[in-house]
């Protein structure tokens, strides 16, 4: 907003650290961005509410404000708990490695829906990233337990984060298995790029669903019969 409207007042609120989970150099990368693109940053504020025309915190400040941009996190919808799946306490749906649910084996779910373990032990946050990762699980499971194939195990990992700070500035922050971020990182008009790339790539394969797709076709398994049935 500040970068394509710079006659605007635009403020910050974070209710901690600004970028706390950036590494030291990221950190500073993002500050001097705000402070290039005039963006007001008030740290360790809490808003308690938004109301017409002005942003409330927690101290009693008031902010006044036209339009409030509220970035709080990701929630999940109610469908999954209602349909009777097993969920976590926030929402998200128990899955196996293969992205299958827990209590409704002939379901499957991917992306910020689900709560799958990474390959490091941890669960994948809620992102693109992530969605991509897990949809191609379930896509590989699903197949291979059509065509009667031994289901392979997809990658499933969380390499990094990416902030955009305008058309011609970003951040690209690696992070570690753990998922604390490494201490490098890659800041400005290449990361800028990077970030527009993965955009462009996400369109073009929203209007592609297809592609990649293995053209060779798989013969359903036949269903075994159930124990104890005897064939006519």
């Amino acid at each position: 907003i500040a970068d394509m409207r710079p006659g605007l007042s635009v403020t910050l609120v974070a209710r901690g650290e600004l970028g706390a989970s950036l590494s030291a150099g990221a950190r500073g990368h993002l500050r001097r961005a705000c402070d290039r693109l005039g963006v007001t940053v008030l740290e360790h504020t809490e808003v308690a509410a938004v109301e017409a025309g002005r942003v409330r915190c927690a101290d009693g400040t008031a902010l006044a404000s036209d339009a409030t941009v509220w970035t709080a996190g990701f929630a999940v919808g109610p469908i999954a708990a209602a349909g009777g799946l097993d969920v976590t306490e926030d929402g998200r749906i128990l899955v196996d490695r293969t992205m299958r649910s827990a209590s409704h084996p002939d379901v499957y779910a991917v992306g910020d829906s689900v709560h799958a373990i990474g390959d490091n032990g941890r669960p994948l946050p809620m992102s693109c990233a992530s969605a991509g990762y897990t949809g191609r699980q379930a896509t590989e499971a699903i197949v291979a337990r059509l065509t009667g194939r031994e289901v392979p195990n997809a990658k499933l990992e969380y390499v990094g984060n990416h902030i955009s700070l305008g058309r011609r500035d970003g951040i690209l922050q690696m992070v570690d298995g753990e998922g604390r971020a490494k201490p490098t990182y890659m800041g400005g008009r290449k990361a800028a790029r990077i970030k527009a790339g993965i955009v462009r790539m996400s369109l073009w394969g929203t209007a592609h669903p297809t592609f990649g797709v293995p053209k060779r076709k798989h013969r359903l398994a036949a269903p075994q019969a159930a124990a104890g049935t005897a064939a006519a």
